[in-house]
């Protein structure tokens, strides 16, 4: 039983963590958006560096493509690392133009679903429509598209601390 609420009571920490975490992105979107593009150069760099590492301790022949994917990641990781606030004002371009492709690929398997005689193949076309204009609005109005990410990630961080909280909040009851 002890180890159920101190187990909960983490639990509702990390919850808490999200909750302000959010608060926060949604207060300082532009320090949200620098702080993501640190956080994707770093790992572009690491996978790099990985890369690199396995092209080295390879013993097969065929490798080049493992070392060109390796210095690329580098070379991008580095740059964007050193070129922040460029990187920041990319990612709801980037972002946007990932999202329209996935959109895209909804629409398209809709209409695969109700070829097949799928019921709900509607709901999924629906999704994809909304998608590829919400995709649009990012990749063609930046500050649009800084906003609705910055918002988006706020609104999920408080969600899933609430989540959190009331899930901690549970186990405590029923642990009694």
């Amino acid at each position: 039983m002890k180890s159920t609420v101190k187990s909960s009571l983490w639990l509702a920490a990390a919850g808490i963590i999200f909750i302000v975490s959010g608060i926060a992105v949604l207060a300082y979107p532009g320090a949200a958006l620098e702080t993501l593009a640190l956080v994707l150069g770093i790992s572009i760099l690491t996978t790099g560096i990985l890369q690199l590492a396995a092209f080295l301790n390879k013993y097969e022949q065929k490798r080049g493509w493992l070392l060109f994917c390796a210095i690329i990641d580098v070379l991008l990781g580095i740059f964007l690392l050193s070129h922040l606030v460029a990187t920041a004002m990319a990612l709801p371009f980037a972002i946007g133009i990932w999202a329209l492709f996935t959109s895209i690929a909804k629409i398209s398997a809709a209409i695969i679903l109700k070829k097949a005689a799928f019921k709900n193949w509607w709901l999924l076309l629906c999704a994809g429509i909304i998608g590829a204009i919400i995709s649009c609005l990012i990749i063609f109005s930046p500050v649009f598209g800084a906003l609705f990410i910055t918002a988006y990630i706020s609104v999920f961080l408080i969600f899933a601390g609430l989540m959190s909280v009331s899930e901690a909040a549970f186990i405590r009851k029923i642990s009694k």
